[in-house]
């Protein structure tokens, strides 16, 4: 979630807690789903993207994250 401060400053937070979002995730259903031309977005605290995080990956371990310094 956006909370605009200004006009010309925007701070992101969390869309469940409201504390400040260090995290997003964003999901896009393509032709053939059944969410078809929907998305999903999220804002995230770090508590609650470390309880996504665990989620989706004690679903689905194969799920990884990666580091993206040296991209």
């Amino acid at each position: 979630m956006k909370k605009i401060i200004v006009p010309e400053v925007a701070e992101l937070v969390c869309d469940v807690t409201g504390k400040p979002a260090v995290a997003s995730i964003k999901m896009e259903f393509w032709y053939g789903s059944s969410h078809d031309a929907q998305v999903l977005e999220a804002d995230m605290c770090d508590e609650v993207a470390e309880e996504m995080l665990k989620l989706l990956q004690g679903k689905y371990p194969q799920l990884k994250t990666r580091d993206t310094k040296f991209l």
